[in-house]
C-alpha cells in the first residue's frame, strides 16, 4: 500500500506556538446528480409562465367547421332541451346513479316500499332505470363490445379503439381540459418547463411529421391484473384500460373523472399454463390493432371534439 508521505513541517504546522491557524476552506455539499432542477416548475407566486403557441402559418390543428347536431342541444343552443335527458330532472338522474351500484331486487323492494318518497318521475322498477340509462346520448352503447373466440385461454373482448378515441374527445365533461396543439412553456429565467403531454419534445417532433392542420391524439394504455374471489377456482380478471394525453394529466390522475375507458378484458390462464406472455401480447395486439397499421403521415379522420369544432 503506497503512502503519500508528507513534510515535518506539514505534519507539525498546526502544533507549532505561533503559527498563523489554517485557513478555514468552505464547505461545500455535493452535487446530487439525481436530484432535480426544480427551479423550472411553474409557480404562480415566483415564476410567470409564458405559453408559445405554434404559429398561424404551420397550424397543428385546423378546425374543420362546427359540430353539428346533438351537440348542439347539450352546449343550450336549444332553450327547450333537457340538460338531464332521458330523465326528467337531475333528481331522477341523481337517482339512478346511485341506484346503478346497487342490484335489481335492491331497487325494486327500494321502490316497493316507497322509500323514494314518490318523487321519481322518470322511472319506478329496476327495468325501466336500465332502459332510461341505456338512452344517455354520451356513452358507449352495449353493443360497443367485439368477442373473439380464438384466443388460447378463452373468449377476449374489447371495444373498437377507435370508437372509445371519439367518445373522450367529443366529452363535455373534459372540455375545457384538452390540450390539442403542442407548446412551449418557460419560467422567467427562460428555463423550459415540462407539465402536460402536448408540452414534451416528442409531441413537436411527432407533430413535425404530420400533414397541415392535423393534430395528435396520443394513446395511453393501462392494465393491472385484479384477483376477483377465491372460490371456483381463484378467478382473476385482466382488464385493459385506455385514455388520450389530450386530457389533462390532473383529470387523467382522478378516477372520479372517468377519464380512462375500459376496452379489453383479457382471458386469464389457469395456474401453471404455459405461453402465458405470448398470449398477453397476441391479445394486447389485437385490442390495439386498429393503430398498429395507421400511418400519421397519411390523411388523418375528421373527428368531433368538446370545443364544438370538428
Amino acid at each position: 500500500m503506497a503512502i503519500d508521505k508528507l513534510s515535518i513541517n506539514d505534519i507539525l504546522i498546526d502544533n507549532v506556538a505561533g503559527a498563523p491557524p489554517p485557513e478555514d476552506t468552505p464547505h461545500e455539499e455535493p452535487i446530487d446528480p439525481q436530484q432535480p432542477d426544480l427551479t423550472c416548475t411553474p409557480d404562480p407566486t415566483k415564476t410567470k409562465a409564458y405559453r408559445q403557441v405554434v404559429g398561424v402559418e404551420n397550424a397543428a390543428r385546423k378546425a374543420y367547421g362546427k359540430v353539428p347536431g346533438l351537440y348542439n342541444k347539450h352546449r343550450k343552443y336549444s332553450e327547450q332541451w333537457n340538460p338531464w335527458h332521458p330523465f326528467r330532472s337531475a333528481h331522477d338522474f341523481q337517482q339512478a346513479q346511485s341506484f346503478s351500484q346497487h342490484m335489481k331486487t335492491w331497487i325494486d323492494q327500494h321502490f316497493r316500499c316507497g322509500l323514494d318518497n314518490f318523487k321519481i318521475e322518470s322511472f319506478q322498477p329496476a327495468d325501466a332505470m336500465q332502459k332510461r340509462l341505456s338512452e344517455v346520448d354520451f356513452r358507449l352503447s352495449d353493443d360497443s363490445w367485439i368477442d373473439d373466440d380464438s384466443h388460447i385461454f378463452g373468449t377476449l373482448y374489447y371495444r373498437d379503439i377507435l370508437k372509445c378515441i371519439q367518445f373522450l374527445l367529443v366529452h363535455l365533461a373534459f372540455q375545457a381540459h384538452l390540450d390539442f396543439e403542442p407548446v412551449h412553456l418557460a419560467d422567467t429565467e427562460g428555463h423550459q418547463i415540462y407539465s402536460e403531454m402536448n408540452t414534451g419534445d416528442w409531441w413537436w417532433d411527432t407533430e413535425d411529421q404530420l400533414p397541415a392542420g392535423e393534430m395528435i391524439v396520443p394513446v395511453i394504455v393501462a392494465s393491472d391484473k385484479i384477483h376477483l374471489l377465491n372460490f371456483s377456482g381463484d378467478q382473476h380478471a385482466w382488464p385493459l384500460y385506455r385514455t388520450i394525453g389530450n386530457i389533462q394529466k390532473e383529470i387523467r390522475f382522478t378516477p372520479e373523472k372517468r377519464a380512462w375507458i375500459i376496452i379489453g378484458l383479457i382471458p386469464c390462464p389457469m395456474k401453471g399454463a404455459k405461453n402465458i406472455d405470448e398470449a398477453w401480447h397476441s391479445a394486447v395486439g389485437t385490442v390495439l390493432s386498429q393503430l398498429r397499421h395507421l400511418d400519421i403521415t397519411g390523411p388523418g379522420m375528421k373527428w368531433d371534439c368538446a370545443d364544438g369544432f370538428q
